[in-house]
C-alpha cells in the first residue's frame, strides 16, 4: 500500500529562477537542473521537489501535485483502479538514480502520482 507521506511535489511557476531563490531561503532548498524541469534537494542531497516553468500562472488557488512513496507499484496501481480511479500514465522510468513513477487520478480526476525505487517483480 502506498504511504500517506509525500515523497515528492511539484509546483509549475512562470519564474523558474525566482521559485528557486525562494525555495533555497526559506526551506533550504538546492535547485538544480533536470532536463525540463529544476529539481529541489535537501542540503545533504536527496530530492523533494521539482518546478516546471509554465507561461501563465497557475489559478489562485495554486498546484500542486504530491507524489507518494509506493512500496509496491503495480499492486498500488491495481489498488487506485479497484477503488474507481485511473492509471494515467503507467509505470516508467524517472531514471537510474531516482526509480519508477505513475501518474493516477482519484474518481473526481485530481491528478496524483505515485514513486518506487524498487523495479518490477
Amino acid at each position: 500500500m502506498a504511504r500517506p507521506t509525500v515523497g515528492f511535489w511539484e509546483l509549475r511557476v512562470t519564474d523558474v529562477e525566482r521559485a528557486s531563490a525562494f525555495y533555497g531561503e526559506v526551506f533550504g532548498l538546492v535547485a538544480s537542473p533536470f532536463g525540463e524541469y529544476v529539481m529541489l534537494s535537501t542540503a545533504d542531497g536527496a530530492p523533494i521537489a521539482g518546478l516546471e516553468q509554465v507561461e501563465e500562472a497557475p489559478p489562485s488557488d495554486g498546484f500542486l501535485r504530491p507524489t507518494f512513496d509506493s512500496d509496491d507499484l503495480e499492486a498500488d496501481l491495481a489498488a487506485v483502479e479497484a477503488a474507481g480511479g485511473s492509471v494515467i500514465v503507467p509505470r516508467s522510468v524517472v531514471s537510474e538514480e531516482y526509480g519508477w513513477w505513475a501518474a493516477v487520478a482519484d474518481p473526481f480526476g485530481n491528478r496524483l502520482q505515485l514513486s518506487t525505487s524498487k523495479p518490477v517483480g
